[in-house]
């Protein structure tokens, strides 16, 4: 799961930033949320997080389609082997 860093020198613009880095952890973390996740992938996660909407949702589109992929390969390598 990705936590939130805090804003260490708040400025009242922070607060718009802050806002949409949230919403874009909780994106990020449907698909990281039950992972554990090093220091290193959640700060790397976190920073990607405080990109723009559509840097972040296509990021999230490919993992996704790469998760679906490698589900479906999966499958379908369990079917051949009960098939043999």
């Amino acid at each position: 799961m990705i936590i939130q860093p805090e804003i260490k020198n708040w400025k009242e613009e922070n607060k718009y930033f802050y806002e949409s880095e949230r919403q874009h952890i909780a994106v990020l973390n449907e698909i990281f949320g039950e992972i554990d996740l090093s220091e290193e992938e959640q700060s790397i996660l976190a920073w990607i997080a405080g990109w723009d909407d559509r840097t972040v949702n296509s990021l999230s589109s490919a993992i996704r389609k790469v998760i679906a992929a490698e589900t479906k390969r999966l499958e379908t390598s369990h079917v051949r082997e009960k098939q043999k």
